[in-house]
């Protein structure tokens, strides 16, 4: 594991513990967290607060595991066949603000009957991480609203060609430039 979150409670427990002991346990826990390895103490308290961290340890494993697993499958569907993207390829004299805007220009086989958060994502050139507040943001929008979306996506990017300015896709779905 790369990181572990310790609860406040468990590190007052620690406290209370003398440095050799305080010592035992965090060594316990590295070598838990990194390699699976149980400690053997000869300590009943050691073993019992041991026993505590090592439960916190294994829902955090856990939870990583489910997280990884989701954005895998996240990550798989974004290379879909539906989300083919044609960029156009541009001359050595274009600017980077003009490249970032022609990328966005793209070819979408999108269903005339509802768009898809995909159909965004494709073109959208700041997606993050907060996929599901976008989906709930996306399913509120009419047709109409959806497709200005996606067609003002260009004029946006022109708008701020520099990335790290840019808003990530649920803050522009929130905030509806288009409509400005």
């Amino acid at each position: 594991m790369k990181n572990i979150v310790i609860p406040i409670d468990h590190l007052v427990m620690l406290a209370e513990l003398d440095d050799k002991e305080a010592g035992q346990i965090a060594k316990a826990i590295a070598l838990y967290a990194n390699d699976g390895i149980t400690p053997t103490f000869n300590n009943g308290a050691l073993k019992a607060i041991f026993s505590l961290f090592r439960s916190n340890i294994e829902a955090q494993r856990e939870s990583s595991a489910k997280r990884s697993e989701i954005n895998t499958t996240n990550a798989m569907s974004k290379k879909s066949a539906t989300k083919k993207r044609v960029t156009k390829k541009l001359t050595s004299t274009d600017s980077e603000s003009q490249q970032i805007a022609e990328e966005v220009t793209t070819t979408l086989d999108v269903a005339e009957e509802s768009l898809s958060l995909d159909a965004i994502e494709a073109i959208y050139p700041k997606v993050g991480t907060y996929r599901d507040e976008s989906l709930s943001i996306w399913e509120t929008f009419n047709e109409e609203k959806k497709r200005k979306a996606i067609d003002f996506v260009k004029t946006y990017v022109a708008q701020v060609p520099n990335s790290i300015d840019q808003m990530y896709l649920n803050r522009y779905l929130k905030s509806e430039p288009w409509e400005k």
